[in-house]
């Protein structure tokens, strides 16, 4: 483990409380339909607990202030790095005995200018975001910091830094560009 996130990510999955850290002001934050919870915060470090409802597309898109790990906690999730998936959907919805994905735990790692986005199944989907806050941005909700196609009007007025814009009608292909050529 040779950086600061990687560090982090390791410690906080290593000693976490199971109830988090979560902070009196400003914990919950609502971009569109998703719920997003403040779990831990300590300058520059956060991370968010994302709960995604079912059959929901998030974009492609950049956190131009933020280096994370995206970990896959459960629910149907094809998530997508530079356009393709990083998981096949049967590998997404292969069970394990206890009833829990095959691939609870997958985390990938998501710097500066990583596009990424997710199409969510059926089921909704829960993942952490893990974060390194840089170029001395205090952390707040993630989704402020982007630049990509928003989720909608709500979110395009959130967003604090980086370039949005919004399209409607939202495709599978927003969230996979390089799936659907």
């Amino acid at each position: 483990m040779s950086d600061q996130l990687e560090i982090f990510c390791e410690s906080f999955l290593k000693n976490s409380s199971l109830i988090g850290r979560i902070p009196l002001f400003h914990a919950v934050h609502k971009v569109e339909d998703v719920i997003s919870v403040i779990w831990y915060r300590e300058d520059p470090f956060q991370v968010q607990l994302f709960i995604v409802p079912p059959n929901y597309i998030i974009p492609e898109h950049t956190h131009p202030n933020v280096d994370s790990f995206e970990l896959y906690l459960g629910g149907e999730i094809q998530f997508t790095i530079n356009g393709k998936y990083t998981t096949s959907e049967k590998a997404m919805t292969t069970p394990n005995n206890d009833g829990t994905s095959f691939c609870r735990g997958v985390r990938m790692r998501v710097k500066p200018e990583t596009t990424h986005g997710a199409i969510i199944g059926d089921s909704g989907g829960v993942f952490m975001s893990i974060q390194h806050w840089l170029n001395g941005v205090k952390p707040h909700c993630v989704a402020s910091d982007y630049t990509g196609i928003v989720m909608g009007e709500h979110h395009l007025s959130t967003v604090k830094c980086g370039e949005a814009y919004i399209k409607s009608n939202l495709t599978k292909q927003d969230a996979a560009s390089l799936e659907y050529v």
